[in-house]
């Protein structure tokens, strides 16, 4: 934290490398507000996806010039709120909720003690702070999205308004049809139904209402949020991108995977959406997080090339017998991993469709299977 004695400072060693991190995918194995939304609204779930639905297809589909990623976290609050959601009640939601990676808590301390570590997340400040009860490590800073939900009081017609439109919400269906980055498309007729209906409730209906107030003093970590918040760790640390290592799966990682990226960096997409692995020069899917504190021990040891060379001849043999400065880290990740291996991909413009479809399928069964008779 800031302020904390450093010996290696006190002798002049200062940090030339640092991390950056999101928690879903690396740390946290569901989707945290997605399955907060199950547990207060009735069928919450689908609400969600079609609010995020929405999120996405005005961020990267329509390309909106006000959208940025990851509003959901502001536009589901005032409906939690109607459903009987108190500030205690959503942080008791996260602690029962919450799941955490196979080996994510060791993972994340080794990390931190090895690098100074920055974590950029869009679970609320609730959420947060069981995490942090959880892992309890040594951070320099965290940034998540922050509410404040008991500072405002619906009435009942309000909150009842509020209810009709959830049941709006998610009487809608969420088509299959997937949209390419920045490729031209037709939008599909149940997409466009979805847009014309969250419009609709977003810029006329809840306008009228408390739930306004609500939503304007929500503070998300959307994607915009990310990449200004990368960009302020880089001046207030004076190290440059290209020594800065980035892990995100999320939609909301793609522009800080990007900007890490085209600067020499390590940006690694973490069981990552299909978006956040079209930001990252190495694509790692696994169901266990070791495999990220062996990147990010090379990385600190020997940079970039070094996890690119490791990437590239990402096989147990080769694992066996390479050089490696913590052989420990390494055996418990192969111990981990007894019959297979983490998939881990160098990205570059001849196979990212490839991997960006298998990584979000591989994302995509790893949650489900985590939720199944919870939801």
């Amino acid at each position: 934290m800031p302020g904390e004695y450093d010996p290696a400072e006190e002798l002049g060693l200062f940090p030339d490398r640092i991390l950056v991190t999101n928690l879903c995918g690396f740390v946290l194995q569901n989707d945290p507000l997605r399955d907060v939304c199950a547990r207060f609204i009735r069928n919450g779930a689908h609400f969600y996806d079609v609010v995020r639905r929405y999120d996405h297809l005005t961020a990267y589909v329509l390309g909106r010039e006000e959208a940025t990623a990851g509003n959901t976290a502001k536009w589901v609050i005032p409906f939690l709120k109607a459903n009987g959601a108190t500030d205690h009640l959503l942080k008791k939601a996260y602690e029962e909720t919450l799941r955490f990676m196979p080996g994510s808590e060791d993972a994340l301390r080794f990390i931190s003690r090895m690098l100074p570590t920055f974590v950029s997340t869009s679970i609320y400040n609730h959420g947060w702070m069981t995490v942090a009860d959880r892992i309890d490590v040594p951070l320099c800073e965290v940034f998540c999205s922050q509410t404040d939900l008991d500072h405002m009081q619906f009435g009942r017609a309000d909150a009842r308004r509020m209810r009709e439109m959830c049941e709006t919400v998610t009487s809608l269906r969420i088509p299959k049809v997937e949209y390419e980055l920045n490729v031209p498309m037709e939008i599909d007729e149940w997409d466009v139904k979805i847009i014309r209906t969250l419009d609709d409730i977003l810029q006329n209906q809840i306008p009228e209402l408390p739930a306004m107030s609500l939503m304007e003093s929500s503070v998300p970590v959307t994607s915009h949020r990310k990449a200004y918040q990368l960009l302020d760790i880089r001046k207030q640390t004076n190290i440059d991108l290209d020594c800065t290592m980035y892990i995100g799966g999320d939609d909301t990682d793609y522009q800080c995977l990007d900007l890490v990226r085209d600067a020499g960096g390590a940006a690694v997409s973490f069981n990552g959406t299909d978006f956040a692995v079209r930001g990252c020069n190495i694509a790692i899917m696994s169901k266990e997080s070791t495999v990220g504190a062996v990147f990010a021990s090379l990385f600190y040891d020997r940079g970039i090339e070094a996890m690119m060379d490791l990437a590239s001849n990402w096989e147990r043999p080769y694992l066996k017998k390479c050089e490696f400065s913590d052989r420990n880290l390494l055996d418990r990740m192969l111990a981990a991993n007894p019959r297979r291996l983490p998939e881990v991909q160098v990205v570059d413009r001849h196979n990212v469709d490839e991997v960006a479809k298998r990584s979000a399928e591989f994302r995509r069964k790893m949650m489900l299977g985590r939720r199944c008779g919870r939801d």
